[in-house]
């Protein structure tokens, strides 16, 4: 008969103020699958059924010394079952209001983020760096790299061979590879970091 009144609801309570572990077990497994369901009803999801339960757990442990349970404790677990999901869902609108926000005041076309400042940098290095370049050297490296024309149509265009256009290409190139050489890693180390 003591066995049995150890272990009930009001008796519980009073072992888990004084942080009684085994009694706080007890109150875990006796009432977890019905305030289980009772939130599943609710949020539909088992993720977050069981962040809602975690909590409830987590702050019956926390705030033990202080607990003032006038009604039941099956009742004040419900209880605070509700007002977590309540809360869950208000958490929820505000992080969907959030996004709606961030999408809407974010448009990839218009922001002007970080790396695209970056690149904007490193395309004005380059424009200036194209600059220093020999005249024909530089027309063929605009040739082909702005305006997206081929070898044999920068040839006809300038009335150079085919070669020379690729020398001038292949020249243009390594002059800007090389020079542009630090710049680059700092521009791949600052977006990927």
């Amino acid at each position: 008969m003591k066995r049995r009144l150890l272990h009930t609801d009001e008796n519980l309570l009073l072992l888990l103020r004084q942080s009684n572990a085994q009694a706080f077990e007890e109150i875990y497994n006796r009432y977890w699958s019905k305030l289980y369901s009772q939130a599943y009803k609710r949020l539909k999801f088992r993720d977050s059924t069981e962040e809602v339960i975690q909590e409830l757990f987590a702050d019956l442990w926390e705030r033990r010394a202080d607990l003032r349970i006038t009604s039941s404790l099956e009742a004040y677990l419900r209880t605070a079952v509700k007002y977590l999901v309540i809360n869950y869902f208000q958490r929820e609108e505000v992080r969907h209001r959030y996004l709606a926000y961030y999408e809407q005041n974010n448009d990839p076309e218009t922001s002007c983020t970080e790396e695209e400042l970056a690149f904007n940098e490193l395309e004005n290095v380059l424009q200036q760096h194209v600059a220093y370049l020999p005249p024909q050297s530089k027309r063929v490296y605009e040739l082909s790299r702005q305006h997206h024309l081929t070898i044999p149509e920068i040839a006809q265009q300038l009335n150079i061979s085919e070669k020379t256009a690729e020398n001038h290409l292949g020249r243009a190139i390594r002059a800007l590879r090389s020079s542009l050489r630090e710049y680059v890693s700092v521009f791949v180390l600052f977006i990927f970091s």
